[in-house]
């Protein structure tokens, strides 16, 4: 995988990040805990945190934030 900017284009990419931090937690039912940091545009400064407590919850966090990615104009 590459990541290509041209120089001197002047442009910022379109880009976002999403960080994972998981852990395990002994006193829930599925033993996992996860906070989900997004930024959907890396030019900006709005930042969403989320908890889960599922593996399942996660992947629905994951797929929904990819498509909004994907889905922007």
């Amino acid at each position: 995988m590459t990541d290509q900017m041209q120089s001197g284009s002047g442009s910022v990419p379109d880009a976002a990040a999403m960080v994972i931090r998981v852990w395990r937690e002994t006193d829930e039912a599925t033993g996992l805990r996860a906070r989900i940091t997004q930024v959907s545009d890396l030019a900006g400064e709005v930042e969403t945190t989320v908890v889960v407590t599922s593996a399942e919850a996660v992947y629905d966090e994951v797929r929904a934030w990819l498509e909004a990615f994907v889905g922007r104009t």
